[in-house]
């Protein structure tokens, strides 16, 4: 029981605040490009509770962990999670570069975008904390509480929220990143197909279909960071 409480606490919090910066990406490049409708909702924050959805962020990564636990995982780590939707209004992107506007769709994709690029540069900047912290005398394996340990375990959860949410199924940033895409006929009949059939793929990702697709590309991420981390250390 103590080592489920542990699991649940350490890594399901770790989730809520990559969660959190990810939301608040979002809100920020809206924000940048003239839409202030996230700001004005408080979500223009990085405190988690301002974008935590009780059964995304919260239960089903609980139920997970929970479940890897019983299994004998010790690294457990939900293959994903997702906070309440980031609010903007597409027509209220209207920033100028070069006095010119930019373009609604390429604001679309830069917000969407944001999100999981903000994982990536955490999953980055954490993978430069975990050798610190091995330079301090935390070891990486061999103690599950250990420092480093933890902070990897942050940095594979950024690495899943960014491959997650690049899936090009709606409401997933990487539908809307796909649809700005494509030209304009095509990207209407990419809508009207992955619209009719969202959810029913989503279902399919959420019962394991996503580990399946992600789990090869995830591992070579993984691999990628502790090659780094043997390589600085």
């Amino acid at each position: 029981m103590e080592q489920i409480v542990f699991n649940v606490v350490t890594t399901v919090g770790l989730l809520i605040l990559a969660i959190a910066v990810h939301e608040w990406a979002h809100v920020a490049m809206a924000n940048f490009l003239g839409d202030p409708t996230g700001e004005r909702m408080g979500r223009l924050t990085l405190n988690p509770l301002a974008h935590a959805d009780p059964i995304w962020t919260v239960a089903l990564p609980t139920y997970f962990v929970v479940m890897q636990t019983l299994a004998g995982s010790a690294f457990p780590v939900p293959f994903f999670g997702a906070g309440k939707p980031a609010p903007y209004t597409p027509v209220k992107l209207t920033r100028a570069f070069g006095g010119q506007r930019i373009r609604m769709r390429t604001a679309e994709m830069l917000v969407a975008v944001a999100g999981p690029l903000s994982n990536l540069a955490l999953a980055v900047l954490t993978t430069g904390v975990v050798i610190g912290l091995i330079h301090l005398g935390q070891p990486l394996w061999g103690d599950p509480r250990s420092l480093s340990l933890l902070a990897f375990k942050f940095a594979v959860l950024n690495i899943g929220l960014l491959l997650f949410n690049l899936i090009p199924i709606p409401p997933l940033d990487g539908s809307k990143v796909v649809f700005n895409l494509l030209p304009h006929e095509l990207a209407v009949r990419y809508e009207a197909v992955v619209e009719k059939l969202s959810w029913v793929l989503m279902l399919v990702m959420v019962m394991g279909g996503a580990r399946l697709i992600l789990a090869p590309i995830q591992s070579l991420f993984i691999r990628a960071m502790l090659e780094v981390i043997a390589l600085a250390t």
